[in-house]
């Protein structure tokens, strides 16, 4: 299957009663550093839990409304001074209230 096939069903699934929590490690260019967190911050469902003098940033990326958890993180790459994007960690849960969701 094609990614993009993939990430386009996936972003118009129902997001009710989903808990979708990304851990993602972002390497920026260090003189950079602040303006890519005022980025990254003010994208839905982001915040910046970590920087580093040297541009690393310890990320958590939620699905937020109208918007999947893995587009925003696609879209990092299109924020100027950001070197690499990493996924390493990712919690799904369909089970919030006890019922698993068909």
């Amino acid at each position: 299957m094609r990614l993009g096939t993939f990430v386009a069903r996936e972003h118009e699934a129902p997001r009710e009663m989903v808990e979708n929590i990304c851990g993602v490690l972002v390497h920026v260019i260090p003189a950079q550093r602040h303006r890519v967190k005022q980025a990254l911050e003010s994208l839905p469902g982001v915040e910046v839990h970590t920087m580093t003098d040297e541009g690393k940033m310890v990320v958590i990326v939620e699905d937020a409304a109208g918007q999947w958890a893995g587009a925003t993180i696609t879209s990092f790459h299109d924020i100027e001074g950001i070197l690499s994007v990493a996924l390493v960690y990712h919690h799904f849960d369909t089970d919030l209230e006890g019922e698993i969701v068909p």
